[in-house]
C-alpha cells in the first residue's frame, strides 16, 4: 500500500513538472511571437501542438503566425490535424474554411462550407454561432449565408438584424445595411436610441442620407399606422436642419398616435433653439389654428410671438413698424390672458424689452417693468428677471449706479443660482464700461470659478482682455476708450461709437487694443449694413494681425459677408478655401467646409 502511494505521488510530480515545462515553453513561444521572431516561435509551437492538451492554448497564435507568413499549406495541414483532435468544435471548422479560402484551389473552400452547413442545418443556434465565427475571420459573405439560413429556420424575418447590418456594412452594401438597422429599430422601442446613435455617425456621407430617407418614406407609406418610420424621418430631417420636413412628419405622428400637437411643439422648439425663427413661428401658428388644448394653444400663441420677435430683432436694418406691431401683440396677449396663464406677465416683460432695446423708448420700458416688479404674488425668479432687465435698461440710459444696485440685489437674493452669477457678471461688465478695471477684474476672478460654464468662460475672456491691455508698457487710456465705445454700442449709439472707433484705430498704433478696435469696428459696420467698410477693417486684421487670436474670426466673417450680404459667391468660395488652408483647426472649420462645398456645387446641406 505504501509503495502504491509513493508511485502515485511520483506520478503527480512528473505530471506537474511536465505541465510546468510546457507552460514555460508556451510562454516562451508567445514572447517570440510578440517580438516577431516567428521562426523560433513556430518551432516551439509545432512541438507543443503534438500534444492535444496544448492546442487550446497555442492555436490562435500558431495558426495566425503561419497565415501571416504566407505558409498556407502548413496552416492547412495543421488545421486538418486539429480537427481530427476536436471534430465537433465549429470554431476549428471555421478556421479550416478560412485557411482553405487562402489556397489557390477554391474547390476545397466551397466543399468545406457546404459540409459545415449540412452538419449544422436545422440548429438555429449553431448556425448563428458559426456566422459569428465567420465574421471574426472577416468572411462576411459567408457569414451572411449562415445568418440567412438561421433567420429562415427561426421563422422570424427580423431575426439577427443587427448582425446582418454589421456584415452588410463590412462588405459595403449600404442599402441592405440601412434596411437591417431600420428592421432592428422596429423590433423594440428601446432599440431606437441605439440605432439613432449608429446612424448619426453614418450620416456624414450624403449617399447614406439619401438611402435612409428613401427607405423610411417607403416604409411609412407601407405601414402608415406605425409611427416609427415617421419618427426616424423626423429625426433625419432635424439632423439636416430641414425643420419643415420634420414638421410634416411630426403632424403625421400626432395624427396617428393621438398626441394632439405635442410632437409639433417639440419640433417647433428645436427650430427655435437652432434660430430657425421663421419655421418655429409657422409651426406654433399651426398649433394655434388646430389645437383644442387650451394650455397648449396659449403656449403656442406666446411662443409664436416670441419667435417673430427674435426673427425681426435680428433683421438689419431694424423694421420698427414690425416691432411696434409685435409689442402691441404682446400687450393684447397680456390683456386677454387669464391671471393664471404662465405667459401673461412674460408677454409684458417682452414688450418692455422691445421698447428699450429696439425702439429707443427706455422710459416706457422702465414704467412697464416697475409695474411688473411691484405686482403682488410675483414669483422671486420672475422678479429677478424683471430687475435684470431694469438694470440693463438703466445702463442704456446712463443710470449706472441704479443699475449696479439692481444687479447687486439680484446677486444677494440668488447667491448660488445662475441668475445670481449672471447679475455679478453684468455688474463686472458695468464696472468695465466705467473704466473701474480693478473692481471689474475682482468680480471676474471670482466668476471664473462659477459653476455655470458659460458665465465662467465669459468672465475669463473679459478678465484676460483687461489684463492683456493693461500689462507691460500698455497704458490704460486705450482700454478706457475701448470700454467707453463698448458702452456706446450697448446703448445703441452706433454713430458715436463708430466715430470713436475710427479715432482709436488711427491713434493707438502700438497698443495691443488696436486689433480689437478693428474687430469691433467690423462687427459694428456689419450690424449697420456698411458691408464694404466692414470688409476694409477685416482686410487690415487679415493682413496685419493674421497670427493673432482674431485671424480666423476675421477671415471667416469676410467670407460670410461676401456670401450672405454682397452675393459675391465666387470670392466667398475663395476666402472659405483660404480659411480652410490657413486655419484647419479653427472652431469655424466645419461650417467653413460646409459652406465651401455648397458654393462649389457639391449639393451638400
Amino acid at each position: 500500500m505504501e509503495k502504491q502511494l509513493i508511485n502515485y505521488l511520483m506520478s503527480l510530480m512528473i505530471i506537474a513538472t511536465t505541465f510546468g515545462q510546457e507552460s514555460d515553453q508556451i510562454k516562451l513561444a508567445n514572447e517570440y511571437y510578440q517580438t516577431k521572431e516567428y521562426d523560433k516561435a513556430a518551432e516551439i509551437y509545432k512541438k507543443l501542438s503534438k500534444q492535444k492538451k496544448n492546442i487550446l492554448r497555442i492555436h490562435t497564435n500558431y495558426l495566425d503566425l503561419m497565415i501571416n507568413n504566407d505558409k498556407h499549406d502548413d496552416a492547412y495541414t495543421y488545421i486538418n490535424y486539429v480537427i481530427k483532435q476536436y471534430p465537433e468544435d465549429s470554431r476549428y471548422r471555421v478556421d479550416q474554411i478560412y485557411v482553405a479560402s487562402l489556397l489557390p484551389n477554391q474547390k476545397e473552400y466551397k466543399r468545406l462550407k457546404e459540409r459545415l452547413y449540412n452538419a449544422s442545418r436545422g440548429n438555429v443556434n449553431t448556425l448563428k454561432r458559426i456566422a459569428e465565427e465567420l465574421t471574426q475571420r472577416q468572411l462576411h459573405n459567408d457569414a451572411l449565408v449562415f445568418l440567412s439560413h438561421a433567420r429562415n429556420q427561426s421563422q422570424d424575418p427580423k431575426a439577427y438584424a443587427l448582425d446582418f447590418a454589421k456584415s452588410y456594412s463590412a462588405i459595403g452594401n449600404d442599402p441592405k445595411m440601412i434596411a437591417e438597422y431600420v428592421t432592428f429599430a422596429s423590433q423594440q422601442t428601446r432599440h431606437i436610441p441605439y440605432i439613432k446613435n449608429i446612424l448619426q455617425e453614418l450620416l456624414s456621407e450624403e449617399s447614406i442620407k439619401e438611402i435612409l430617407e428613401e427607405q423610411l418614406i417607403i416604409k411609412s407609406q407601407e405601414y402608415p399606422d406605425d409611427v416609427l418610420y415617421n419618427d426616424l424621418l423626423m429625426w433625419l430631417y432635424i439632423q439636416q436642419n430641414d425643420y419643415y420636413g420634420a414638421f410634416v412628419q411630426a403632424k403625421a405622428i400626432d395624427r396617428n398616435s393621438k398626441r394632439r400637437g405635442n410632437t409639433v411643439m417639440q419640433v417647433a422648439k428645436v427650430a427655435y433653439d437652432n434660430q430657425a425663427y421663421g419655421d418655429a413661428m409657422l409651426f406654433y401658428d399651426y398649433i394655434v389654428t388646430k389645437s383644442d388644448q387650451g394650455p397648449m394653444l396659449e403656449k403656442a400663441r406666446f411662443l409664436s410671438l416670441l419667435s417673430k420677435e427674435k426673427k425681426m430683432s435680428d433683421k438689419l436694418p431694424t423694421d420698427k413698424q414690425a416691432l411696434y406691431q409685435i409689442a402691441g401683440a404682446y400687450q393684447q396677449f397680456y390683456e386677454r390672458a387669464t391671471e393664471t396663464n404662465p405667459y401673461r406677465l412674460q408677454s409684458l416683460k417682452n414688450k418692455a424689452g422691445i421698447m428699450a432695446y429696439h425702439l429707443n423708448e427706455p422710459d416706457t420700458a422702465i414704467k412697464i417693468l416697475e409695474k411688473l416688479k411691484n405686482l403682488p404674488g410675483i414669483t422671486k425668479p420672475f422678479q429677478a428677471q424683471v430687475k435684470m432687465d431694469l438694470g440693463n435698461i438703466n445702463v442704456i440710459v446712463g443710470n449706472h449706479w441704479e443699475a449696479s444696485l439692481l444687479y447687486s440685489q439680484i446677486e444677494k437674493d440668488n447667491p448660488y443660482a445662475a441668475m445670481g452669477y449672471e447679475a455679478k457678471l453684468k455688474n463686472a461688465r458695468l464696472h468695465y464700461f466705467m473704466s473701474n478695471f480693478d473692481l471689474a477684474k475682482a468680480h471676474l476672478d471670482i466668476l471664473k470659478r462659477s459653476t455655470t460654464k458659460e458665465i465662467a468662460n465669459d468672465a475669463l475672456d473679459l478678465s484676460l482682455f483687461i489684463e492683456t491691455n493693461t500689462m507691460g508698457d500698455s497704458n490704460e487710456l486705450g482700454l478706457m476708450e475701448y470700454a467707453s465705445i463698448s458702452l456706446l454700442m450697448y446703448q445703441n449709439r452706433f454713430d458715436e461709437a463708430r466715430e470713436k472707433l475710427e479715432i482709436l484705430t488711427n491713434t493707438q498704433l502700438g497698443h495691443p487694443i488696436r486689433d480689437d478696435g478693428f474687430w469691433l469696428l467690423a462687427k459694428l459696420d456689419k450690424r449697420m449694413g456698411k458691408y464694404q467698410e466692414a470688409l476694409g477693417s477685416l482686410n487690415i486684421l487679415i493682413s496685419e494681425y493674421s497670427e493673432g487670436v482674431l485671424g480666423d474670426d476675421a477671415l471667416f466673417m469676410k467670407a460670410q459677408i461676401l456670401e450672405e450680404y454682397l452675393d459675391n459667391t465666387s470670392e466667398a468660395q475663395q476666402v472659405y478655401q483660404q480659411f480652410l488652408e490657413d486655419f484647419p483647426g479653427s472652431a469655424y472649420a466645419v461650417e467653413a467646409r460646409r459652406r465651401f462645398r455648397i458654393l462649389r456645387g457639391d449639393g451638400l446641406n
